[in-house]
């Protein structure tokens, strides 16, 4: 069971990036969670790109899936702005 867990942990930044894009994500947005998720790093952004309405649970299922240790909160604010905060898990950002 371990060595399987290994194995779906080893996605590439690419393979990341294109599946968040499947789930409604830009390709900017993405592109930051699979860098983040890549070098392992927490960070928080605000743009106004588009998000889908159900990203935020595929994304957090995707992240379960796999084993990242992050968590990622997508805020909708004003004028259709979005804030994305990925958090490393015990992480006090």
């Amino acid at each position: 069971m371990e060595q399987q867990e290994a194995e779906t942990r080893k996605l590439t930044p690419k393979q990341v990036h294109d599946t968040l894009m499947s789930f409604g994500v830009s390709d900017l947005d993405a592109g930051l969670v699979a860098d983040c998720l890549n070098v392992g790093k927490s960070t928080t952004w605000m743009n106004s790109d588009p998000v889908a309405s159900d990203a935020p649970e595929k994304i957090a299922a995707f992240l379960k899936q796999h084993g990242y240790g992050f968590e990622i909160t997508i805020t909708p604010v004003k004028m259709g702005k979005y804030i994305w905060d990925v958090k490393k898990h015990g992480s006090r950002q």
